[in-house]
């Protein structure tokens, strides 16, 4: 396997950032791949079902992006099977990976059998929205009850900083080692200020980012 692997977790954005990924490294010259381990919404873009039809590699070749799963219930899509991923990380230069779900909500603690990780990846995103900010956990937060948050508890910085903190580094075991953490949301000065804050609180490095609205809606 030849292909740099990259796993995006937890909530507020992962799927928007994935796709900005693939594109960015597309510009790059990559030939990049993108797959989930348990499930995400089929893209307008680039899918190709996982039994691979003949040709499945011409719109790859011209695009530079796949999307590649078996196709689920309510228009999502699944992991593509071992065989598949395998191939796809000798063919591609990268590969991108959903490696778990948020109901699309902002923050989220990872159940027992969460995150699921590739065992080739070479770093682990872990992101969390900062839309969550003053608003209750039970509004904003995916599982809180694992936790025992207080569910009408406001979310402030050191509240989303304990979630982040408690809800996913302390839960994937070693791969917390390999893991930056992404505050996305940061749409404007004052909350990227607050995301700094909030990043000093935490035990991993990280960073802050923010997307148009086109590109949040544009898979």
């Amino acid at each position: 396997m030849t292909a740099a692997v990259y796993t995006y977790i937890g909530a507020g954005g992962k799927t928007t950032s994935l796709f900005a990924r693939a594109r960015q490294e597309r510009a790059a010259g990559h030939r990049v791949a993108v797959v989930t381990t348990t499930h995400m919404m089929r893209p307008d873009r680039w899918f190709v079902p996982a039994d691979l039809p003949a040709g499945w590699q011409d719109p790859w070749q011209r695009d530079g992006i796949v999307v590649v799963g078996q196709d689920g219930a309510d228009g999502k899509i699944t992991w593509p099977g071992d065989d598949v991923y395998f191939r796809l990380c000798t063919a591609a230069d990268v590969v991108l990976v959903e490696g778990d779900g948020s109901r699309r909500l902002p923050l989220k603690v990872m159940g027992p059998h969460e995150p699921v990780i590739p065992a080739n990846t070479c770093e682990v995103h872990c992101l969390a929205g900062l839309s969550a900010l003053g608003r209750p956990v039970r509004d904003v937060c995916f599982r809180w009850e694992l936790l025992n948050l207080d569910p009408e508890a406001v979310v402030t910085e050191r509240l989303l900083a304990y979630i982040v903190e408690a809800g996913c580094l302390a839960r994937i075991g070693n791969w917390k080692d390999k893991t930056t953490v992404v505050l996305n949301q940061a749409d404007d000065e004052a909350l990227c200020q607050v995301g700094k804050r909030i990043l000093k609180k935490l035990s991993r490095p990280g960073k802050l980012t923010a997307y148009p609205a086109e590109m949040r809606e544009s898979k």
